[in-house]
C-alpha cells in the first residue's frame, strides 16, 4: 500500500511506467496535475521539539539535544522544500518551567534562517515536558494554513506538567481541523510509554515512530 493511503493525496490518480532492459531498469511514478498544485498549495508543517532537561542525557557518546539539532537542521536544509509553510515550537528556557514557546511562527521556510535557529536550540536542565500544553497550541500555531497540517512531535519522555495530550488531540479533532499529529519517541525504552505515544498519534490521525538512536531519528523524522 502507498503511504499516501488515507490522506488527501490518495484521491489523486497515479500512473506507473515500467521500462525493462537487460541492465537495471527504472520505475517512474508520475502524479497528474491537480488544482491544488496549480495554486501552489502545500501542507503546513509544525515541528515540536522536546528541549526538556532529559534531552541533556548522553546517547551514543553525544547529548540527545545535539543529535536532534543535527537531524532537524538536515531536515529543513535538505528535505522540506524551501518556501513550505513551517513553524517551530520548543519547551521553556528556565529550570522548573512548564512553558511551551512558539519559537518560529508559521512562515515560508527559509532553509538558512531556520537552520541557524535550530543550531541555537538548547535543552535546559530542570525544564519539564509540557506535551499536552504544546499540542493545545497546534490549532493556533497553524491557524493561517490551508489544506493539510502536519505536526511532528519529537520527545524523549512523558508528560510531566499535568497536561492531557489525549484531550488536546480530541479537541483538535472536534474542531474539524485537517491535522496529522505524528510522534517520534527518541531513545524511549519504556514500552508502556511507547504504547501511549501510539495511542496519542492515532487520536491525532498520525503515526508513532520509534527512534532508538541517532540514525533512527533521522529516518523517523
Amino acid at each position: 500500500k502507498w503511504w499516501l493511503d488515507g490522506t488527501d493525496e490518495a484521491s489523486h490518480p497515479f500512473s506507473i511506467r515500467l521500462q525493462l532492459s537487460p541492465a537495471p531498469g527504472m520505475i517512474h511514478v508520475v502524479r497528474q496535475s491537480t488544482g491544488s498544485e496549480a495554486t501552489g498549495a502545500t501542507a503546513a508543517i509544525e515541528l515540536i521539539l522536546d528541549t526538556s532537561g532529559s534531552m541533556l542525557q548522553s546517547l551514543e557518546g553525544r547529548r540527545r539535544i545535539d543529535i536532534a539539532r543535527e537531524v532537524l537542521g538536515q531536515l529543513v536544509s535538505e528535505t522540506i522544500p524551501p518556501g513550505a509553510p513551517l513553524a517551530l515550537r520548543v519547551f521553556g528556557n528556565t529550570p522548573e518551567s512548564c512553558e511551551t514557546i512558539l519559537l518560529t511562527p508559521l512562515q515560508p521556510l527559509d532553509p538558512a534562517a531556520m537552520s541557524g535557529q535550530i543550531a541555537g536550540l538548547q535543552a535546559i536542565d530542570g525544564v519539564n515536558t509540557p506535551l499536552g500544553a504544546s499540542l493545545e497550541q497546534v490549532a493556533f500555531d497553524l491557524q493561517g494554513a490551508t489544506g493539510t497540517r502536519i505536526v511532528v512531535l519529537v520527545t524523549d519522555g512523558e508528560e510531566t506538567c499535568g497536561g492531557d495530550p489525549a484531550a488536546a488531540l480530541r479537541n483538535l479533532a472536534a474542531q474539524g481541523i485537517d491535522v496529522r499529529v505524528n510522534i517520534v519517541g527518541f531513545a524511549v525504552e519504556d514500552e508502556a510509554l511507547k504504547a501511549q505515544f501510539r495511542e496519542w498519534a492515532h487520536l491525532g490521525n498520525g503515526q508513532y515512530f520509534d527512534a532508538a538512536g541517532a540514525a533512527d531519528l533521522g529516518e523517523a523524522i
